[in-house]
């Protein structure tokens, strides 16, 4: 999605009325948007016409969403409805009013403790997500934005239908997958098809995630998608802590299992993970 903030095209949409174009996608406008009904500030999601295929792929869409409906963490970005009629298929999701991930390591100074904060809240998002029975399977730093208050939200997690792997942005299991932060599981080889997205899969992705948060660079600075794939799938990357002086050698060890190659030497879950973590910021008082 791009990120240009622009005024809609639009002034209302269903009980919303309109005042930001938020980004466009390959499926889609986001708009933020006012409730007329409660004052409520929310981001909608407006599907192009194509994006459905059929009656079943919208029926398990608004299947999944009643599912996610239910979903309340401080660190999930909350559905609150999906929308069809004259109007289109419309998706309304929290609106999250601060910055990602990306833009916190482009501009925030180095602090330890601080970035230590964001990983167990992370944590305890994808926690919660894996607990519902689902995956995020797209797990990088534009998709765990913050709110002025700086509590973390994860946003852009799947929906999974009876029929179909959903996102809310994004159509399509390997189209949903970021070359840097898939696991090496999740790709296609010639002997064997790609795997199934698990909760150590997302463990993967975000170790490539908190790579880049305390080593503050990419475990695989390539630019050729096959090689990015090679290194996923066999080359061990440099410890973190030998690529920053500033990343304490625990942390470095515990990034350093989050994207083992074998899922089953990965943490057994984020609790685990965000103990393992904890320790690290205490160690350091």
């Amino acid at each position: 999605m791009t990120q240009e903030f622009r005024p809609p095209d639009r002034q209302t949409l269903y009980h919303y009325r309109l005042d930001r174009l938020l980004g466009k996608g390959g499926t889609g406008q986001v708009y933020r948007g006012i409730d007329v009904e409660n004052n409520r500030v929310a981001a909608l999601k407006l599907f192009y016409p194509a994006f459905f295929r059929n009656r079943l792929h919208l029926r398990d869409f608004a299947r999944s969403v009643a599912k996610f409906r239910g979903f309340s963490h401080p660190n999930v970005a909350q559905i609150y409805e999906f929308l069809q009629g004259d109007e289109g298929e419309c998706l309304v999701l929290e609106y999250v009013d601060g910055p990602d991930l990306k833009w916190y390591l482009d501009n925030r100074p180095w602090n330890l403790q601080e970035r230590l904060v964001i990983a167990a809240q992370v944590c305890n998002g994808l926690q919660y997500v894996h607990e519902q029975g689902f995956t995020h399977h797209d797990l990088k730093p534009t998709n765990i934005l913050f709110t002025r208050k700086g509590i973390v939200k994860l946003v852009d997690y799947s929906l999974s239908g009876n029929s179909y792997l959903l996102s809310l942005f994004d159509s399509g299991l390997h189209e949903q997958v970021t070359p840097m932060y898939v696991a090496p599981e999740l790709i296609p080889l010639p002997s064997r098809a790609a795997g199934k997205a698990t909760p150590q899969s997302d463990i993967y992705s975000l170790g490539i995630t908190f790579y880049l948060m305390f080593a503050e660079r990419v475990p695989f600075p390539v630019d050729n998608l096959q090689h990015l794939y090679q290194c996923h799938l066999r080359v061990i990357p440099e410890h973190p802590s030998r690529v920053n002086k500033k990343c304490p050698p625990q942390l470095g060890d515990i990034i350093m299992r989050m994207i083992d190659k074998k899922p089953e030497n990965r943490y057994m879950d984020c609790d685990h993970l965000r103990i393992a973590l904890a320790a690290v910021g205490q160690s350091r008082i």
